[in-house]
């Protein structure tokens, strides 16, 4: 049975495709799949994507959107910067696995894309996603806050902590409980040193 061209058609494909390209990556799905896995034909995928390529576009700045909504709602509540930095961790720890998943798609599958959308997305993921966290950390070290490091760097170093745990089932082999969300920012704010 095949669904109409609706309104939610394009939420559907884009959820279908989520879970696709999370299992089994950009070169392994094919527009048909995906058509097959919503119940569309694949004219009516077309209809709301031109390609793949666009389709996938679409799903990361989907993440991206939902990010920047996150860093906003964190922001927002005010406080230090380091309590801004840990309601955005929990924030993102607390997404579906398979959201988080969606996360590390961007740095994995990336270079399947043309060089022109891939400038473009870039510069969105800057915009919307590094560059926020970036200026929390800098605004942090200008209060004196924060040791006074490359905000760029502990912005990388900090995603870098989290992306284990975006996979359906982390390579760490624990899930991002609470505990260990405080343990990854106690290391990340507080190093493994004992103090003097």
């Amino acid at each position: 049975m095949s669904h109409s061209v609706s309104g939610d058609s394009r939420e559907m494909i884009l959820q279908a495709a989520q879970r696709l390209f999370v299992e089994r990556g950009y070169p392994g799905i094919s527009m048909r799949e995906i058509a097959d896995a919503v119940g569309v034909t694949k004219a009516a995928l077309y209809y709301h994507f031109r390609d793949k390529e666009q389709l996938f576009l679409a799903l990361l700045e989907s993440v991206l959107e939902e990010l920047s909504v996150l860093i906003e709602a964190s922001r927002s509540e005010g406080g230090s910067c380091r309590r801004q930095l840990e309601m955005f961790v929990y924030r993102v720890m607390a997404l579906p696995a398979e959201r988080r998943a969606s996360l590390r798609l961007a740095s994995q599958e990336l270079g399947n894309l043309d060089a022109a959308a891939r400038g473009r997305f870039i510069e969105t993921y800057h915009a919307l996603f590094i560059n926020r966290i970036t200026a929390i950390l800098a605004e942090g070290v200008a209060r004196g806050e924060f040791k006074p490091i490359d905000p760029q760097v502990a912005t990388w170093a900090l995603l870098g902590m989290m992306y284990p745990y975006f996979h359906v089932s982390p390579v760490t082999g624990v899930a991002p409980t609470d505990a260990v969300i405080q343990q990854l920012l106690t290391i990340f704010f507080e190093g493994l040193q004992n103090p003097p």
